[in-house]
């Protein structure tokens, strides 16, 4: 019997093993959030489906295809608000005018607190909309370091509610026509964003083989599904989803809405280890149990034209490593940029931790504790993939390894510091002399 703290063998007759670990309890004790730990059960080589089985169904729990989109709609709806609102309400426009408005209302600030109201520089300051009116006025003659910081505060502000309701202003001045307009523009985003949710679930096998996610080899699938088939009777899964491989050297895995994928750096890391391997499998399936890629989807969908704006000026980032297309592509979507960041991952961020300790929960319930940890420990970073800068942003709200490895820890047993999985730390070099002939 392995000891879950040091890995090393305990003798059953003594009860603990030689770091103080008590002998886990027998299989079929009950412990409150966990699973008893189980074999991996390993069928005959070249397993296959059962007869009917489908491996692209919805998971299991939903009867209708619309219960699971309902479902993986309002899975994070603090995060689909926050998209709907930045993508529909004008909020990167206000982050532009905003920015201008701090830049404006800095010189003009400076310039009317120093001269006592006489603005000297360009006519055009005067005529920003709500900065003139405050340059006409005695808030800014109180010198010029108090005029600059009054000028940024107005100048944000004014434009960055201008940018808000600006744009409403043009379309409409009537209240009713105002609701209606606000009315249609919600059913235009909640349509958009079901038929780009459809599309997702559709196209998925297209658009994973465009990523580069192939089928198993004959070795990969002899030793992977019987893995993949464990986890899913361990989960009470009917069904599952199918299995692709990613030839990456990073660690990672990612769960679809019909495909799970590993790839090949992870299964190196854990020298194809069964353990770390059915935690990770079991990590995925829990998301793909409780429709967490249909949430991403829907998501998605709600801020589609920031996503494909996003996820387009990271590509041509991370394809064309110059740094003057670099600082162009920056300047040109700096406000996108702030907006994604600082608005729409923060709203989804509170979703994604909570879908993540979830799905720690179920490879623990499934009784691969132990591979659990030894996959948090090893992967630092976490091990959900990305493959676009909007995916990569979604990854970095979700909760840091430690605290994945805190909510991971066993009743009664201790963990200390360092993890016995964790990466070996290289040994510092010093320089102390050298020779010169």
């Amino acid at each position: 019997m392995q000891c879950a703290n040091c890995g090393n063998h305990i003798d059953p007759a003594k009860g603990e093993c030689g770091c103080g670990t008590p002998l886990p309890q027998p299989t079929g004790a009950e412990v409150p959030g966990q699973r008893p730990a189980q074999p991996i059960s390993v069928p005959p080589h070249n397993v296959q489906p059962a007869r009917g089985q489908r491996l692209f169904a919805r998971p299991p729990g939903y009867p209708t295809f619309v219960s699971w989109l309902v479902t993986g709609a309002f899975r994070n709806r603090r995060g689909a608000l926050g998209a709907f609102i930045a993508a529909w309400f004008n909020l990167p426009l206000a982050v532009l005018l905003g920015g201008l408005g701090i830049l404006y209302g800095a010189i003009a600030g400076y310039l009317g607190g120093f001269t006592s109201g006489n603005v000297v520089g360009p006519d055009f300051l005067t005529e920003v909309p709500l900065l003139g009116s405050v340059l006409s006025g005695d808030l800014l003659q109180v010198g010029g370091l108090l005029g600059l910081l009054v000028g940024v505060l107005l100048g944000c502000l004014a434009g960055f509610f201008g940018g808000l309701f600006v744009p409403w202003s043009l379309v409409t001045t009537e209240p009713g026509y105002a609701a209606g307009y606000f009315v249609a523009q919600t059913i235009v985003a909640l349509l958009l964003s079901l038929l780009y949710t459809g599309y997702g679930i559709a196209t998925e096998g297209w658009r994973f083989r465009a990523a580069g996610y192939r089928e198993p080899s004959r070795r990969e699938r002899e030793l992977l599904q019987p893995i993949l088939v464990d986890c899913a009777t361990r989960l009470q899964l009917d069904e599952y989803p199918k299995l692709l491989i990613d030839d990456s050297h990073s660690q990672h895995a990612v769960s679809g809405t019909r495909h799970v994928v590993i790839s090949r750096g992870l299964l190196d890391e854990f020298d194809y280890a069964p353990e770390p391997i059915a935690a990770v499998l079991c990590h995925e399936l829990t998301h793909w149990r409780n429709a967490d890629p249909v949430s991403s989807l829907f998501v998605r969908g709600l801020g589609l034209p920031l996503y494909l704006i996003y996820a387009f000026g990271t590509w041509l980032r991370q394809s064309f490593r110059h740094p003057i297309l670099a600082l162009v592509v920056t300047l040109s979507t700096w406000p996108l940029l702030l907006t994604v960041r600082y608005f729409v991952m923060p709203m989804q961020a509170a979703g994604n931790r909570a879908a993540e300790y979830l799905a720690d929960q179920g490879a623990i319930w499934a009784g691969h504790h132990l591979g659990l940890r030894q996959v948090l420990s090893r992967s630092r970073d976490g091990f959900d993939g990305a493959r676009n800068g909007w995916e990569a942003a979604v990854c970095a709200n979700h909760p840091p390894n430690e605290l994945r490895l805190e909510r991971a820890e066993a009743p009664g047993v201790d963990y200390p510091l360092p993890d016995r999985d964790s990466p070996a730390r290289p040994l510092p070099v010093v320089v102390s002399s050298s020779l010169i002939p």
